[in-house]
């Protein structure tokens, strides 16, 4: 189990980190064995390993849903209560969860680190053509 802080913790040495870690943001053994040491007396939970930090990482790449959710016509998404489905946008979100069923948790709940993640990932940017 993570806490905030911990996940801060985390957060903050990708920041400091970012550069080496390339476009994909894939860090090296030798940058988790740096977190799992930096976590070594967490918040919450056991102590961290190496494989747990790389795990958690994985899961709040969370982001690209979630831009993809910003980025959908018909919802107004808040960190505070996600896409905050309402009846008259129900069918709309129907619709959405067929091609994204990892959405469900953010339909009236947002993702504390939407803003943060921000920082770390490549612009998405996409052509006309």
């Amino acid at each position: 189990s993570w806490s905030d802080a911990n996940t801060h913790v985390l957060l903050d040495l990708v920041a400091t980190q970012k550069a080496k870690a390339g476009d994909g943001l894939n860090f090296k053994t030798a940058f988790w064995n740096a977190v799992a040491a930096a976590l070594c007396n967490p918040t919450k939970g056991a102590v961290k390993s190496s494989n747990t930090c790389k795990e958690k990482w994985k899961r709040i790449k969370t982001y690209k849903l979630v831009t993809r959710i910003c980025n959908t016509s018909g919802f107004a998404y808040s960190l505070e209560s996600g896409v905050n489905v309402q009846p008259e946008s129900e069918d709309i979100w129907t619709i959405f969860l067929k091609n994204n069923k990892d959405a469900n948790s953010f339909k009236n709940k947002g993702w504390l680190y939407y803003e943060r993640m921000k920082q770390f990932m490549p612009s998405q940017g996409k052509g006309l053509n």
